[in-house]
């Protein structure tokens, strides 16, 4: 196993130590408010777009996309902190339970059509699950974007669902980094948590 998990690691190419280093960086950063963690997640995704590229993942492509676009939109939202016009500061909160309902909703139809292409393409073993994960992540991306706190629990799923589709494919250095996240996300729910919660201890 040692022996196979080094091997991983001297075939990992430099675009793919961009994705993981920007990746964890950007993940430790969120976890403190800052907002570098937004570039940080872009040239994650934009590495990752590259090498799905190169592999001819199209769909995996196509994700990565679509996460750079909701990384843009949440280092817009962050940015705005602090601003003088007023409600566009971004505190840690709770997902309203309106948009909780509409985003697992919309995280239900994304599943079932993205599972549908993924299906029809033949680039995923388990075209389901994938599209699970994948849609969790954008759900937990646009969460993220808003501070809500239960944007660590959608993390949490989605990781936990790579961890099993990749250790299926014997990667052994990708179940070792989305355990990483696994791990970092537990401190961004605990730590977002007790930020929000700061206030009521205080006036208590």
């Amino acid at each position: 196993m040692l022996h196979t998990l080094w091997e991983q690691l001297l075939a990992t190419t430099p675009w793919e130590w961009i994705g993981i280093v920007t990746g964890i960086s950007g993940v430790l950063l969120s976890i403190k408010e800052k907002l570098a963690a937004w570039p940080l997640f872009i040239l994650c995704y934009a590495a990752y777009v590259y090498i799905s590229y190169q592999y001819g993942l199209k769909a995996f492509m196509l994700m990565n996309a679509i996460f750079i676009g909701i990384s843009i939109y949440g280092w817009f939202k962050w940015s705005q902190q602090g601003s003088e016009a007023a409600g566009n500061d971004v505190v840690i909160s709770r997902t309203p339970i309106k948009q909780l309902g509409i985003a697992i909703a919309l995280l239900l139809l994304s599943t079932a059509l993205i599972g549908g292409v993924l299906g029809r393409l033949g680039e995923a073993q388990h075209p389901y699950p994938d599209a699970f994960a994948c849609s969790c992540g954008f759900v937990a991306q646009w969460m993220l974007s808003r501070k809500h706190i239960e944007t660590w629990i959608f993390w949490i799923i989605t990781d936990l669902i790579y961890i099993r589709l990749l250790g299926e494919q014997g990667s052994l250095t990708s179940v070792i980094l989305f355990a990483v996240f696994i791990v970092l996300t537990i401190k961004g729910w605990r730590d977002w948590r007790s930020t929000m919660l700061a206030p009521a201890k205080a006036s208590a």
